[in-house]
């Protein structure tokens, strides 16, 4: 929501009133915003926020009554090492499918 109103007030800023909701697209384009979970970034190509994934482990602390994140436990992937690349031709069932299946190592049993 913050980068949405970024993008409105940008666009309202060069347009000199409400913009239209092309002029909104185009400053969110591009766009990425620090925020409580991580950086958001929104890539032009195809209008999708990406953000780095992050997974971990929980552990019972006794000052909580309920398990939290391990802080030393706490991996995080960068976005682009799991996303297809701005480009990727579209495929089925993803691009991202496609991506890795036709990118990454094979595994073997």
């Amino acid at each position: 929501m913050q980068m949405y109103k970024m993008a409105v007030e940008r666009a309202n800023r060069l347009m000199g009133g409400w913009p239209e909701d092309e002029a909104i697209i185009g400053q969110l384009e591009g766009l990425g915003y620090a925020g409580p979970a991580g950086y958001v970034y929104f890539r032009p190509d195809n209008h999708q926020g990406y953000k780095d994934a992050m997974t971990g482990f929980t552990k019972n602390f006794p000052n909580y009554p309920f398990q939290t994140l391990d802080p030393t436990r706490v991996i995080t992937i960068p976005i682009r090492n799991i996303t297809a690349p701005p480009g990727w031709p579209q495929a089925e069932p993803t691009r991202t499918y496609d991506w890795i299946n036709k990118t990454w190592p094979k595994v073997s049993g």
